[in-house]
C-alpha cells in the first residue's frame, strides 16, 4: 500500500476535486465535520475522486506530480524520518497485501512526531471504499495527492501518547467483508486513507491502496524493467582535481554512484535494475587513485551489476546538437565519442545496446539526431504515451526525416513512483511504494485484458520504468519493492534486454512535436563554434600517425560542454567552452614556418628553403606549398616530409625562374587531409633570370681576352740587340780547326768574368 501524505510529497499537485457519495446503512452514520473529510462508519460506502481526463498522461491533475524528483542521500524509505514540527503517518506493512472475499487486512502503521511537544489524545481513522479505481489517472491524483482528502472512515482506534521525536507502531485491522467485497465484486485496486487526528483536525493523511482479487479473476501479467542512467558530474576542464574529488564521493560506500550499482546487483528473485551507463564515467574511475572507486567501476565490469547498456561517452545533450542547425550527420559526430576514451579502454562484451537518452521530452529533429548517430535505441522518458485507456508495450518505431527509429518508451507513472524511491525523508515506505505499483500494474493488466477481448490481442504488454538522471537510491527498499511487485500475480519484473527484445507496438500514440528546444540547451551558436573547431583539429591532427592519440585530449574538452549535466551549471559550462577552444586553438599552433628575409635568385632553377618548426609531441607528415604571386616564378615541386617532434627541417622547394622581378611568395603547410596547419606566411624573392647565363659568359669572356692579351704582349716585345743571332749560335756550335790561327783572347778583370752574363743568359 502507497504513498501519499500532507507533509512532504510532491509539491504542486493540484488540490483533487472530490466527490463524496455516502451509502448509508439504516443503522445510520455520524459525520464528523473536519476540514476535507467525508467519514462514515459501516457499511457500503466510497469517496470518489473525480477523473481529471481519459488517460493518466492528459490528466491535468497528474501534470506536476508526474515531474519525478531527482533522488538524494537521507534516512532510507523504511526508517523513521523525524520532520521536525510535523506528525506524520508511514505504512509499514499489510498483510495480506493482496485480499480476498473474507479476509481481514492488517496495516502496520508508525506515526512520528516532530514536534517539541507529546502527541497525546490522538486517533488513527481508517477510509476506504468499496468501489474500484478504474483508471490510472484516477489512481495517480490519489496517491499523490498532499491534501487531507480521506475516503469514507471504516474505524478509528486510539493512539498512544508518543513523546517529541519518538515513533510509535501500531496495527489496524480491516474486515473486506465492511466493505461489502463479496466473491463477485469486481477485481482491482480500491482506495484507502489513513489520518492522524487530533482535536477533529487531521495532522498527516496518507493515501494508499487495498487490493481485491476474487479467485479466477487475476488477468495475464505484463512485464516491467527498469533502467537507470549512470552519469557523474561535469567536468571543468580548469580543475580536473575538483572533478576527481567528486567522483570520488560519489563512489564513496555513502555516494550516489554507489546505491546506484547496488540497486544494478539483484538481491531477490527479481532482477536488478539496469544500469545505462556513460562508459566514460567507467574509464575514469578505473583510473582513480581512490581504491573505492575503482572497485565501484568492477562492480559494473565485471558482472556483479546484472545488466549494463550504455550511453554515449559524456553523456552528451542530443537535443542541444539537434537544434543547433547541424546536419544531423554533423550533429550526430558529438554522440560518436567513444573514440576520444583512452586508446586502451575497451567496453565489457556483456555490455549491452548502446542508448540515446534525451532529457525531457524529445522531438522528432532530436530523434532524426539519434537515428543518423546510428544508436540502437533512443529512451523517450516523456512523451509518445498511448491514446485512449489503451495499453502498449515499451518498443516502438518512430519515423524522422533520417529513417524510422527504435524508441523505449517509459511509462510516466510507473517511472515517478519508482523514482521517488530515495534516500530522502519524504520518501515512500517500500510497502507504501509497492502497493500503488501492484495496483497500479493491476490496471494494466485489467486493461490490457479488455483490449485482448476487444482486439483480438493476447500478447502480454512489455514495459519501462526510467529513472532520471541524478537519482540516488535507497537500493535496500528498492529491492523490496520489485520482489514484492514480481510476486504479484499480474506482474513480472523482467531484464530490459526482454523488454527490448519485444516486437515493437503498432498502438497509436500521442506524437511528439517537430522542433521544441529546451532553454536549458547550449546555445546553438556555440553548438557550431565547437563542432566547427572539432572538425578542423581532426583534420590538423592527420599530420600524426595516430591522429586519435594526438587529438584525444582537446576531443574531449570540446564534448565536456555539451553535457547534460552543465544543464544545471550555465556558467561553468561557459568556461568550459571557452577552454576547450583556447586548447584546441594551441594545439593547431604546434606547427609553425619560420619568417626569412628576402632571397636573390639569379639562376634560371633552385631551391628555395623553408624552415619547418614541429612543437607537437609526435611526427608531424607536412606538404610545403609555395604560392607565388606572379607567374615569372614557378613552383616545380611540393615536398613532403617528416618533421620530428620537437624540431625544426629545412625543406628545399624547387622553383623555375620565366622573367625577372619581386615575387612575394605565400608559403602553406598541408595536413595530409589537405589542411592548412601552419599560420600563413610570406617572403620576397628577388628574380633575375638569365643572369647566371650572362656572368658565365662575361668571366669567360674575360679570362679569353687576358689570355690572348699576353700572347699579343710577348709577340709585340720583338727582338733584343742583345739577343742571340743564328750566326752566333752557329760559331758556338763549330769552333775552328787547330790549323787556323786563333785570335787574340781580349783581357777581361776578373770580376768581370765572374758577372757578366752571357747573351744566352740573358736570352
Amino acid at each position: 500500500m502507497t504513498v501519499s501524505r500532507t507533509a512532504g510529497a510532491l509539491a504542486g499537485l493540484a488540490t483533487l476535486i472530490t466527490v463524496l457519495l455516502v451509502t448509508l446503512l439504516a443503522s445510520g452514520v455520524t459525520l464528523l465535520p473536519s476540514a476535507g473529510t467525508a467519514v462514515g462508519e459501516g457499511g457500503r460506502a466510497e469517496a470518489v475522486v473525480a477523473e481529471t481526463g481519459t488517460t493518466g498522461l492528459d490528466a491535468p491533475a497528474t501534470a506536476t506530480a508526474l515531474a519525478a524528483p531527482a533522488g538524494a542521500e537521507g534516512t532510507a524509505g523504511g526508517v523513521a524520518a523525524v520532520r521536525d514540527g510535523e506528525v506524520t503517518i508511514d505504512l509499514v506493512g499489510d498483510l495480506p497485501d493482496v485480499a480476498q472475499p473474507g479476509d481481514t487486512v492488517t496495516l502496520t502503521l508508525r506515526v512520528t512526531n516532530g514536534r517539541d511537544t507529546a502527541l497525546d489524545g490522538a486517533q488513527i481513522d481508517l477510509g476506504a471504499s468499496w468501489q474500484v479505481v478504474s483508471s490510472r489517472a484516477a489512481l495517480a491524483a490519489w496517491a499523490l495527492d498532499d491534501t487531507t482528502t480521506t475516503a469514507l472512515r471504516q474505524k478509528s482506534e486510539p493512539l498512544g501518547r508518543v513523546e517529541p521525536g519518538a515513533s510509535t507502531q501500531t496495527d489496524l485491522a480491516l474486515p473486506v467483508d465492511i466493505l461489502g467485497l463479496g466473491a463477485d465484486a469486481p477485481w482491482g485496486p480500491r482506495a484507502i486513507s489513513l489520518a492522524v487526528v487530533s482535536g477533529g483536525e487531521p495532522l498527516d493523511v496518507l493515501h494508499t491502496f487495498l487490493l481485491f482479487a476474487p479467485d479466477g479473476q487475476e488477468p495475464s501479467p505484463v512485464s516491467l524493467s527498469v533502467v537507470a542512467p549512470v552519469t557523474g558530474p561535469a567536468i571543468d576542464p580548469r580543475d580536473p582535481a575538483g572533478y576527481d574529488a567528486e567522483l570520488a564521493g560519489l563512489t564513496a560506500p555513502d555516494g550516489r554512484l554507489t546505491a546506484l550499482a547496488a540497486a544494478g546487483t539483484p538481491a531477490s528473485a527479481a532482477p536488478g535494475v539496469a544500469l545505462a551507463v556513460d562508459p566514460a564515467l567507467v574509464a575514469a574511475a578505473q583510473e582513480s587513485d581512490e581504491p573505492t572507486t575503482v572497485a565501484w567501476a568492477e562492480q559494473l565490469t565485471d558482472g556483479t551489476v546484472q545488466e549494463v547498456v550504455t550511453l554515449s561517452a559524456f553523456d552528451p545533450d542530443v537535443a542541444a546538437l539537434a537544434h543547433s542547425g547541424l546536419s544531423p550527420s554533423e550533429a550526430a559526430t558529438g554522440l560518436r565519442a567513444r573514440a576520444w576514451l583512452p586508446s586502451d579502454w575497451q567496453a565489457p562484451a556483456a555490455w549491452g545496446p548502446e542508448l540515446v537518452w534525451p532529457a525531457g521530452r524529445p522531438d522528432v529533429t532530436t530523434m532524426a539526431t539519434a537515428r543518423q548517430a546510428n544508436a540502437d535505441h533512443v529512451l523517450v522518458s516523456q512523451g509518445l504515451a498511448p491514446r485512449g485507456d489503451q495499453v502498449a508495450s515499451a518498443r516502438t518505431a518512430v519515423g524522422t526525416s533520417t529513417g524510422k527509429v527504435s524508441a523505449l518508451v517509459a511509462d510516466e507513472h510507473l517511472s515517478v513512483v519508482l523514482a521517488r524511491i530515495t534516500g530522502q525523508d519524504d520518501a515512500p515506505t517500500p510497502a507504501e511504494a509497492a502497493q500503488q505499483l501492484r495496483a497500479d500494474t493491476a490496471l494494466l493488466a485489467a486493461g490490457q485484458r479488455e483490449q485482448a477481448r476487444s482486439e483480438g490481442v493476447a500478447t502480454a504488454p512489455s514495459l519501462l520504468a526510467a529513472l532520471p538522471r541524478g537519482w540516488s537510491p535507497d537500493a535496500e527498499a528498492l529491492h523490496q519493492v520489485l520482489g514484492a511487485l514480481d510476486a504479484a500475480e499480474w506482474a513480472d519484473v523482467v531484464t530490459l534486454g526482454q523488454t527490448i527484445a519485444t516486437p515493437a507496438s503498432d498502438t497509436p500514440r500521442h506524437g511528439l512535436p517537430r522542433s521544441d528546444a529546451d532553454p536549458a540547451e547550449l546555445a546553438p551558436e556555440t553548438v557550431v563554434d565547437l563542432a566547427e573547431t572539432h572538425r578542423a583539429v581532426a583534420e590538423f591532427a592527420s599530420v600524426a600517425d595516430d591522429p586519435d592519440e594526438l587529438s584525444a585530449g582537446v576531443d574531449r574538452m570540446l564534448v565536456f560542454p555539451l553535457a547534460h549535466a552543465f544543464r544545471d551549471d550555465t556558467e561553468t559550462r561557459a568556461a568550459a567552452v571557452s577552454t576547450a577552444l583556447e586548447r584546441a586553438g594551441e594545439l593547431r599552433q604546434g606547427i609553425s614556418v619560420a619568417d626569412r628575409s628576402a632571397i636573390n635568385l639569379v639562376a634560371d632553377t633552385g631551391a628555395l628553403p623553408v624552415l619547418v618548426r614541429n612543437d607537437l609531441p609526435a611526427d608531424a607528415t607536412v606538404t610545403v606549398v609555395l604560392r607565388p604571386d606572379d607567374p615569372r616564378l614557378k613552383v616545380e615541386s611540393r615536398p613532403t616530409v617528416v618533421v620530428p617532434a620537437g624540431s625544426s627541417t629545412q625543406v628545399p622547394v624547387e622553383v623555375r625562374a620565366i622573367g625577372s622581378g619581386d615575387v612575394d611568395i605565400a608559403v602553406e603547410v598541408l595536413a595530409p587531409s589537405g589542411a592548412v596547419v601552419a599560420e600563413p606566411t610570406t617572403f620576397s624573392v628577388t628574380v633575375r633570370a638569365g643572369w647566371e647565363t650572362v656572368g658565365t659568359g662575361v668571366v669567360a669572356a674575360a679570362v679569353g681576352l687576358l689570355f690572348v692579351a699576353g700572347i699579343w704582349r710577348t709577340v709585340r716585345r720583338g727582338r733584343s740587340t742583345r739577343r742571340t743571332t743564328g750566326d752566333d749560335v752557329s760559331a758556338v756550335a763549330d769552333p775552328p780547326s787547330a790549323d787556323a790561327p786563333s785570335a787574340p783572347t781580349p783581357a777581361v778583370p776578373p770580376s768581370d768574368q765572374q758577372h757578366a752574363p752571357s747573351e744566352i743568359d740573358r736570352t
